[in-house]
C-alpha cells in the first residue's frame, strides 16, 4: 500500500455504489496508454478522502485481466473478470473489501466467448456479451442463455426469472423517450412500459 498526493481523482472511472472509490488498471494511474491494450496485469483501487491505493489483483504471467469488464459492486464485494490462458477458462473473482481478501467465485470455459467484449452485471452476478451484430444478449453465467436485443435497446440487469432492458424511442413528439422491456428466460416480452431503468448510488435499479 502506498500513498500519492496530486492525482485528480476526476479523471479516474467511480465504482458504482461506493461514493469515494475509484478503480484504474495497472500501475500508473495518470498513464492512458496502458488503456489501449485489451487486457490489464494489475486492478488497483484509489479512494479520494485517504488518497491511498489498494492493489486488488496482480496477475500471473499466464493471466490477463479484462478492462472492459467494469469492476462491479455487489453486497460488499467487487467483481472482476480474470482470463487464464493455460486452461482457458474466465475466473469470476471477488475483492471483499472489509478483509481485503480476493476469491475465486467460479471459472466457465473461455471457449466461445468473446472475453474482450464480456460484461458484468449485478443483482445477481451476471456475465454477459451484447451482440449487437446479431441482436442478442448472450448470457454465460450463472446459466447460459440467449435473448434477443433489438437496435435501440440495451441489456441493464436481471432481477429473479426477469431480464430488463432498457428502449430509446425514437418518435420526438414523445414526452418521455425512455422505455423498458422485461423478458423471461425464453426471450418473450412480458412487460413494458414507459419509464428509464436508472441505477442509483447504492447500486440499486428502478425505474423512474
Amino acid at each position: 500500500m502506498k500513498k500519492i498526493t496530486g492525482l485528480y481523482h476526476e479523471y479516474l472511472p467511480n465504482i458504482s455504489g461506493m461514493a469515494g472509490w475509484y478503480y484504474d488498471y495497472d500501475t500508473n494511474l495518470l498513464d492512458s496508454k496502458s488503456k489501449a491494450a485489451p487486457f490489464a496485469k494489475k486492478l488497483l483501487l484509489f479512494h479520494a478522502e485517504t488518497q491511498e491505493i489498494f492493489t486488488v489483483y496482480e496477475a500471473s504471467e499466464q493471466q490477463a485481466i479484462s478492462n472492459f469488464a467494469v469492476p462491479e459492486y455487489y453486497q460488499g464485494n467487487l467483481y472482476f473478470l480474470v482470463l487464464e490462458k493455460i486452461t482457458e477458462q474466465i475466473l469470476i473473482m471477488s475483492y471483499e473489501f472489509v478483509s481485503r481478501q480476493v476469491t475465486e467465485v467460479a471459472r466457465i470455459a473461455a471457449a466461445g466467448i468473446n472475453f474482450a467484449r464480456l460484461a458484468i452485471y449485478i443483482a445477481p452476478v451476471l456475465l454477459a456479451v451484447q451482440d449487437d451484430l446479431n441482436h442478442r444478449v448472450e448470457i454465460y453465467y450463472p446459466q447460459r442463455l440467449s435473448l434477443p436485443l433489438a437496435e435501440d435497446e440495451s441489456f441493464e440487469c436481471q432481477e429473479g426469472e426477469k431480464f430488463y432492458f432498457s428502449k430509446w424511442l425514437a418518435d420526438e413528439s414523445l414526452a418521455c423517450r425512455n422505455a423498458y422491456l422485461v423478458r423471461d428466460a425464453q426471450g418473450k416480452t412480458i412487460a413494458e412500459g414507459i419509464g428509464r431503468i436508472t441505477r442509483f448510488e447504492n447500486g440499486e435499479f428502478m425505474i423512474i
